[in-house]
């Protein structure tokens, strides 16, 4: 459990890093997220297609403008299959492709396991609980987050569908005094229901105590069944990123203050979720080849690409290392994965 009088720090992170920069302001990194799946959901080809049809209409022109340094923010205003020639750009959007379909895919198989509740921890510009309104009817779903971040979102909620879902639970915190068991008790969340957590770009920015802890509420405050997705770096991956900072994917979140600064132990990932309470029922590197089959294979059988973006600048030696290090360090290095909470 999250001690009472204790500062929840894993909440902290989320707002000033997942999903809130600051009073009334989302953070870079998370209308970077949103902006990646509004360009996955260009794609012609539905087989490769991101699903998330919404995220566009909640990025308005404030938005993009905190944005416009980062690639991803040109290729908004380009031909799609021009700003695909980027390959940071191609790579990043395929990576959300394979991370926002895998986390969809386990929230119908949790309704359709008897799920009544979803919580969205630092939920941001998440947009699961619209795309699915019509599965989430007579369910509860709980958004997590800054109130400021909040009133945004609501804002640019309503201008894109006219009116909120009456399914939908905006559960406020305030960073200095909620914990997230408190934050969820009086916002109607029902322990003894089956649930399912989402923790999506999060985890990695946090200390490993605070990751701990948010894994531990999740086991010790939800009904036998309950499940979480979340994707997580692994510890060979902060190593790297350590050596070479500015690899195209991360050199933004660092310059803008959100570096990535917990990973998993390698080849432990499953005894470090036991020991938070948590079983590890399915994980999906992005890197391996079996999510590219699954998630980035066209209708007619080709590789929409890889989630690989472009190289490091500096000499040739320095991209050698790089790839010498990838291809020998016996990691998984980014992933996503479900997680259950036992019987």
């Amino acid at each position: 459990m999250t001690p009472k009088s204790r500062q929840p720090e894993h909440l902290s992170h989320q707002a000033s890093r997942g999903s809130g920069f600051g009073p009334g302001q989302p953070s870079r990194t998370s209308i970077v997220v949103a902006a990646l799946r509004a360009y996955g959901a260009r794609e012609p080809d539905p087989s490769v297609r991101n699903p998330d049809w919404l995220a566009e209409r909640l990025l308005g022109p404030a938005q993009l403008q905190l944005i416009t340094e980062h690639p991803i923010g040109g290729a908004l205003q380009e031909d799609y299959e021009k700003g695909r020639q980027n390959r940071e750009v191609a790579g990043m959007s395929n990576l959300l492709i394979i991370r926002t379909r895998f986390i969809d895919d386990h929230l119908q198989a949790a309704l359709e396991n008897g799920a009544t509740q979803v919580v969205v921890l630092g939920a941001g510009f998440d947009t699961r609980a619209y795309r699915y309104a019509d599965r989430l009817k007579g369910k509860k779903v709980f958004e997590v987050d800054y109130q400021s971040t909040q009133q945004i979102k609501k804002q640019r909620l309503e201008e894109a569908l006219g009116s909120i879902p009456s399914h939908v639970q905006f559960a406020e915190i305030d960073f200095k005094r909620d914990t997230l068991r408190d934050v969820l008790r009086a916002a109607g969340y029902t322990p003894v229901e089956k649930t399912f957590f989402i923790w999506e770009g999060v985890s990695m920015y946090l200390s490993e105590q605070s990751v701990r802890e948010t894994l531990r509420t999740i086991a010790n405050y939800s009904a036998p069944g309950s499940s979480l997705v979340m994707d997580f770096a692994s510890q060979a991956m902060l190593e790297l990123l350590e050596k070479f900072p500015h690899i195209p994917q991360h050199k933004y979140t660092t310059a803008w203050g959100e570096p990535w600064t917990f990973g998993v132990p390698d080849r432990r990932e499953r005894e470090f979720f036991l020991e938070c309470g948590l079983q590890l029922r399915e994980t999906l590197s992005f890197f391996r080849r079996d999510a590219a089959k699954r998630y980035l294979t066209r209708a007619d059988g080709t590789m929409i690409g890889s989630v690989r973006g472009g190289s490091p600048p500096g000499q040739y030696w320095t991209i050698v290392r790089l790839m010498w290090m990838f291809l020998t360090r016996r990691s998984d290095w980014y992933s996503v994965a479900e997680l259950v909470v036992p019987a």
